[in-house]
Order: structure tokens, then sequence, then C-alpha cells
């Protein structure tokens, strides 16, 4: 047995690395199957882990201060909201809701006035990196989504006529039902 090990060393070193490469291999490629998997799905369509991300942040920077005082919302709270802010955001896209760029300049300015009174571009750019910790296209973007969200939820308003809000609740039922939510979960 020895004499052959000794005639052989090269072949049974070489398989045995060659194992050890496939076996990495494999346990890599499991890793990133999942790393790539989304959140999850609304209207049959993935969800990115940026785009979840985002709206996540967008509904967190959006919870009103008399809220946050009161009673903080949970994770579960902000997770439920987030993929809320997605259906709607998607609803809204597919009924071509625009918001124009003077919009999204007039809301920021109001949503930092108080707070922040005048900005310079430059000054702006510096808070909302330092305050908020992204860039501001992002921010942009957050708020833009969210007056998408606010022209969507009047023209239903608009549509729906009077008593509004149980028509509006209902509305809001329909349509997360409708969008066949599926939330992937890790595997524990």
């Amino acid at each position: 047995m020895l004499k052959f090990l000794r005639k052989n060393t090269k072949i049974i070193v070489w398989a045995v690395v060659i194992a050890f490469v496939a076996w990495g291999g494999y346990a890599v490629s499991l890793q990133f199957q999942e790393a790539s998997r989304s959140p999850g799905r609304i209207f049959g369509q993935e969800v990115s882990f940026r785009e979840f991300l985002l709206a996540s942040k967008a509904v967190e920077l959006f919870i009103s201060p008399s809220e946050r005082q009161e009673s903080p919302p949970t994770a579960e709270q902000i997770e439920a909201r987030t993929w809320q802010f997605l259906i709607l955001s998607r609803e809204a896209k597919h009924r071509r809701i625009k918001v124009t760029d003077d919009e999204v300049r007039q809301t920021i300015v109001q949503l930092l006035a108080p707070e922040e009174g005048t900005l310079t571009r430059d000054q702006y750019l510096r808070w909302v990196q330092e305050r908020l910790r992204q860039e501001p296209r992002e921010f942009e973007n957050q708020v833009r989504e969210q007056l998408r969200i606010q022209k969507l939820l009047a023209q239903v308003r608009d549509e729906l006529g009077p008593d509004t809000d149980a028509k509006l609740e209902n509305w809001l039922i329909e349509l997360v039902q409708g969008a066949r939510v599926e939330i992937y979960r890790p595997r524990s």
C-alpha cells in the first residue's frame, strides 16, 4: 500500500485539491444564490434589496415627529409600512403619475426650512450626507416617491367621492390583496 501511495502521490494530492476546490465552489455558489434573492415580490415582480432599503429609509424619514415621540414604530411596523410604500409606489407608476423637479425642490425646502432655515447648495449636500447618511439623489428620489404616493391617494380620493375615509381604506385593502405580496424569509 505504501509503495502505491509513494508512486501516485501527485495524483492523490491533486485529487484531494480538486475535491476541496469543487466543494468550496459549490458552497460559494449557494451563498451567492441566497444573497441574490430579493426580499420579495409585488404584483409578480421582484423587489430589489436596494429598492426595499430606499423605501424603508423613506418610510422612516417621513414618520411624523409626534408619532416618534408617542410610540416609535417597531421594526415589524416599519417593514409593513415599507411594503405598503412599495405597493403604492408601483401603483402610482402604473397610473403614470408624474412629479416634477420643481415639486421635489419645493417640498425639500418646506421640509428643511423649519429645521435649518435657508440653505445653500453646499450646505444642503452636506446636511443630506451627514444627517441622513445617504446621497442627495437618493433623498430626492425618496421625496419624489412620497409625493407620487400623495398624488395617487389624492387622485383616488377624488375618484371615490364622498365618505372617502372608509372607501379609501377598502381600496387600500383591495390593492394590497391584488398586489400578491410574497415576502422571502431567510431559512433558519
